[in-house]
């Protein structure tokens, strides 16, 4: 039985999430894929001690909620879990329950494979990542200028 790095497996469902949504289909497939690789990377990172862009992004929205200066009222509950179940709700959503999905698949895979590349360059100076051929194809799309 062939032993495989769960750091090659978070590399090739972030390649796979990346080839399919630069084909321009299979956005719900490209989500789950990139959001399986984030969560493996993000494991490492917190291994290594540092904090993966999915808790970075779901604590500097809560710290933005909790400075609420409009004066309106902050959410009572959990607000940690909560923004945790906000962030992750199109993914989750596809995943559990019955309920029909209702969001823009395309934007939600943006934002599940731009954390799990933020995660993947965290860990570049950490250990030896295989290169990601599709990642310069994706920045030039995802952030190129329009006109």
């Amino acid at each position: 039985m062939a032993v495989t790095s769960k750091l090659e497996v978070a590399s090739e469902l972030l390649t796979e999430a990346l080839r399919l949504f630069l084909e321009g289909k299979s956005y719900f497939a490209s989500l789950n894929l990139a959001g399986a690789a984030e969560g493996i990377l993000g494991k490492f990172i917190e291994n290594i001690g540092g904090v993966p862009a999915f808790k970075n992004m779901r604590d500097t929205a809560v710290l933005f909620l909790e400075r609420d200066d409009d004066g309106g009222s902050v959410p009572r509950g959990d607000p940690v879990r909560d923004m945790a179940d906000l962030i992750n709700s199109a993914k989750n959503s596809t995943k559990h329950g019955i309920i029909d999905v209702e969001f823009d698949p395309k934007e939600e895979a943006q934002d599940l494979i731009d954390r799990a590349i933020e995660n993947y360059y965290t860990l570049q100076s950490q250990f030896d990542l295989r290169q990601i051929d599709q990642l310069h194809q994706y920045h030039e799309i995802r952030y190129r200028r329009k006109s």
